[in-house]
Parts: C-alpha cells; structure tokens; sequence
C-alpha cells in the first residue's frame, strides 16, 4: 500500500464516528431533557434549554424536530411507552377488591410519571392536532384496560357499556383527571389519592356481579 493510500484510509477512519453519529438517539436525548425539565415544574423549557440538558447543540433541536408541535407530540408518544411499560396485566378472575387495589397501585405510578408532560398537553391540544391525536390514544388505552380489568363485573350489569354507563362511571373514577384534583388541588398523598378513588370505584362495582 502506498503512503498515499495510507493516508487517505486514515482520514476516512477519522471521519468514521461522524459518519456514524445515531440521529435516533440524539432525538431521544432530546425528548428525555425535555420531559426532565416538565418533570421539574419550571413550565415549559426554552429549545436552548432542552439543548443544555441534553449536551448537544441548539441546533439540533431544530434539525429533528421542526416546531414546537412535533416537539411535544414527539415527547407525548415518548412518556406514553414510559407509563404503558409501568402496567402489568391484572387478571379479570381475581376478586373484585383485589383488583381496584392493583389498578390503583398502578395508575398511582403511571399518573406520577405522565403528570407533566399531561398538563402541557391539555394547555396545547385545542391547538395540535397531534397531541389530540395521542391523547386520544392514551384514553382509549385506559379505557380499553379497564374495560379488560373488570369485564365480569361488566358483564353482571345491563347495558354497563352504553354512554353514560357504569363503564363511563368507572373509567371518570379511574382517570388521571381525579388522580390529579386529589394529588394538586386537595393537596392529597399518593396514599390517600388511592384511597379516596378506591372507595368510589368499589362503591360503582360493588353491585355488579362477576
């Protein structure tokens, strides 16, 4: 090999890494910095700060996600897998006590998780059609969820699914909407939260039959 050829060959190993830069996971470096920051209550974080967090440059920002939307629907669909991979199946079978004990439990630690990124959400969503989009997504998965959780109970009470019905009355029980009422504006611990919704979920499902 010539010393010419050697030289170009080291070059091109110099420029390797560069070439190889993963621009998936510079991306979710940025979705990570940015729910860190919601997660810290500061309101929402300037590009430059989410930048920051993420030791990468501002720019980058810019090139992967094109405005503020694809940003935020980027970071909805993000915490939707963190607090989808917190649930574990709860068996239909078990007696109904036992299982609003483990869905509160769960939604407990799913609610905590979402919390941020969900209040920002809902300030922006009349605005986004995809943060409507993704929020929607989420409800049906909890709805579909419980819908699962409590099917003999459903089964045990006519018309349970209609509009209005005593699945309408469960999911409103369950949601993260009186998980948050409790938590911010009672002013509750997580402990207590639990309780409170626990008493009205097995006063709805206590008459059911499974």
């Amino acid at each position: 090999m010539s010393r010419r050829e050697v030289r170009q060959e080291s070059e091109a190993a110099g420029r390797e890494p560069r070439r190889r830069r993963d621009p998936e996971r510079t991306r979710a470096v940025l979705l990570d910095a940015l729910l860190e920051l919601l997660a810290e209550g500061t309101g929402e974080p300037t590009r430059k700060a989410v930048a920051e967090r993420a030791g990468v440059s501002e720019r980058s920002v810019f090139v992967h996600f094109t405005d503020r939307e694809a940003l935020y629907v980027a970071a909805a669909e993000r915490q939707a897998e963190r607090w989808q991979a917190l649930a574990e199946p709860v068996p239909p079978g078990w007696r109904t006590e036992r299982k609003v004990d483990a869905l509160l439990t769960q939604r407990g630690r799913m609610y905590e998780v979402m919390t941020p990124i969900r209040r920002i959400g809902l300030a922006l969503e009349p605005e986004s059609a995809g943060l409507r989009l993704v929020m929607a997504r989420g409800d049906e998965w909890f709805r579909d969820d419980l819908a699962a959780m409590f099917a003999p109970e459903l089964r045990g009470e006519p018309e349970a699914q209609r509009p209005g019905g005593l699945l309408d009355c469960v999911e409103a029980a369950a949601s993260w909407a009186v998980w948050d009422h409790l938590r911010t504006r009672r002013g509750l611990s997580g402990e207590t939260a639990r309780a409170a919704m626990g008493l009205t979920l097995r006063a709805l499902l206590g008459g059911a039959t499974g």
